[in-house]
């Protein structure tokens, strides 16, 4: 690992030691928010228009599935996302091998908060379900728009 990937270590292994989590971790979802707005929204204009008055939960998944490539699986509150089965992270910062903490999944986070709450014009909440970080078998995240 090369000094980046030491200090950012460092980083993320005081922001777990640290007493207040809320703010640490808001941080990164903040960080996280912003990747989105430079690496993902401005490619995603195409499947905020097709989504655009669609209000069926399962057509909603049906087409985030063909945009992303991505399994959606609705639900009553919203969807289920999963990506990269058994494929690794989608984040260049970890597959350079810059990041291997846990705590940075926050980051993805803010990504999809920001990335959904902007396609669908309204707050949503992401919770986690399971990462390559934290020792899952893919990425996987709650997306709750209702």
């Amino acid at each position: 690992m090369d000094e980046m990937g030491i200090w950012l270590e460092d980083l993320l292994g005081e922001i777990s030691r640290n007493e207040n989590q809320e703010i640490c971790q808001g941080l990164l979802k903040r960080c996280g928010g912003r990747c989105a707005e430079r690496n993902a929204l401005p490619g995603m204009g195409g499947l905020k228009e097709e989504l655009a008055g669609v209000e069926r939960i399962e057509e909603i998944a049906r087409i985030i599935s063909r945009h992303t490539g991505a399994e959606c699986v609705p639900e009553e509150d919203g969807f289920l996302l999963t990506y990269n089965r058994g494929k690794g992270c989608d984040c260049s910062i970890v597959r350079a091998g810059y990041v291997h903490s846990p705590v940075f999944c926050n980051c993805t986070l803010g990504f999809h908060q920001k990335v959904w709450s902007t396609i669908f014009e309204r707050p949503v909440r992401v919770e986690l379900v399971e990462t390559f970080l934290r020792g899952g078998n893919c990425c996987s995240q709650k997306v709750f728009i209702k």
